[in-house]
């Protein structure tokens, strides 16, 4: 058994290799102020640095908000930082907590809170910040409360395992509420025999509430392969948007589906291909590019193709209006390929090739329609699939 001298120079070696790393932190914000300050086109600055870093975009977009603030509006908590007394947590707290307040008024909460906050968990200081900020401009705070309730939102976080967490951006008192009506109602459902934990009451009692008894109509679009249809064996369906889910789910979902045929190739999985030359693309080709893409094709980003542009590789008329030189790209890494200098082009096998203004080379490979990558190479593949949607109280939507 250890001694108290052994387990006290653990914790000193422990403190002393954070300090290490909140100083190279600090360093590498000042490093990324100092690129992002350097680059020719700052606003696309994040792009090339998401790819080599391997962040994805909002990563390196955040990355490099954080270190200019830290250099332009809280340089003292950026040399805190760099001393390793405070960590990037605690700077990326007082940074988003100050960026409301004037010039003065962020000197004067970040003089106040730097006196204590090195010695605070994160939670303690972000609460001592948030009453330090609501001092110095009480008025501001009612207005910035006023503002946010105008944003008030619901979106969803796709997770493992077929499962996803839906998020309520409310005012405060509001989601309180809501807590409250679904605890309570969680509480009257619990009946003798029932073995269900009490978030999982909560989650169901949730979903009741939000669906009814009858049920709602959505879009949703399930791809699943026939031979797991028919039970002969269970490969993973996927559901756009959200990614693979259990051959189970996905038999569910399509039970009550609306279908439309997608051929596959059965070897690799890809779409097969059709061509057509115009400028814009007809319906069917867009809908089969956006199907064999899945996602935005640059490097790391996963915005769903279908709330993505359609591309030329090649421009047009020069480039052909055909799946083979189109792709889709979000709107930030449309206007990316346009204005900020990079080129791309595909491969037979569809491998996206990246130019970036730098003359460096990323590549990002084919996505198979229903995760064909993972597939036994010597099983010969397996007949085409298909794509349904479902309908009814809890296998939401029709086929989109």
């Amino acid at each position: 058994m250890s001694t108290e001298g052994e387990i006290g120079a653990l914790l000193d070696s422990i403190v002393e290799c954070i300090e290490t790393i909140n100083a190279h932190n600090g360093l590498l914000l000042h490093t990324l102020a100092e690129y992002q300050r350097r680059h020719p086109q700052p606003e696309f600055a994040a792009a090339e640095l998401a790819v080599a870093a391997r962040w994805n975009q909002s990563h390196a977009n955040a990355q490099l908000s954080l270190a200019a603030d830290l250099v332009e509006r809280l340089p003292a908590t950026l040399d805190a930082v760099r001393a390793g007394r405070l960590d990037v947590y605690k700077a990326r707290a007082l940074s988003e907590l100050t960026l409301p307040l004037t010039p003065e008024q962020t000197r004067q909460v970040e003089e106040k809170i730097l006196v204590t906050a090195p010695h605070e968990n994160a939670a303690i200081m972000r609460r001592h910040t948030r009453e330090a900020v609501h001092r110095v401009d009480p008025e501001g705070a009612e207005r910035r409360h006023q503002r946010c309730a105008q944003k008030r939102n619901v979106r969803i976080k796709h997770l493992d395992n077929a499962m996803a967490e839906l998020r309520a951006h409310l005012p405060a008192h509001l989601a309180m509420a809501i807590h409250d009506r679904v605890d309570r109602a969680a509480c009257q459902a619990r009946t003798p025999g029932d073995d269900r934990t009490v978030d999982q009451r909560r989650a169901d009692a949730f979903v009741d509430l939000c669906l009814g008894e009858g049920g709602f109509s959505a879009q949703i679009q399930v791809t699943v392969a026939a031979t797991t249809l028919m039970g002969a064996d269970n490969q993973p369906g996927e559901l756009a948007g959200h990614g693979l889910i259990p051959a189970g789910v996905a038999r569910e979902i399509a039970a009550e589906g609306t279908w439309r045929r997608l051929l596959t190739d059965p070897v690799s999985g890809a779409l097969l291909d059709y061509g057509r030359r115009s400028y814009r693309p007809p319906t069917r080709l867009a809908n089969f590019v956006r199907a064999r893409d899945k996602t935005c094709r640059f490097i790391g980003c996963l915005r769903p193709a279908a709330k993505s542009d359609l591309d030329h590789h090649v421009p047009f008329p020069d480039g052909p209006t055909s799946a083979d030189n189109l792709t889709t790209l979000c709107r930030h890494h449309h206007a990316l390929k346009h204005s900020g200098r990079w080129r791309s082009r595909r491969a037979k096998d569809g491998t996206i090739t990246w130019i970036s203004p730098s003359s460096r080379e990323y590549h990002r490979g084919p996505e198979p329609v229903l995760g064909s990558r993972w597939r036994d190479p010597d099983s010969g593949g397996g007949p085409p699939s298909s794509q349904a949607g479902g309908h009814g109280n809890h296998e939401v939507g029709q086929a989109g």
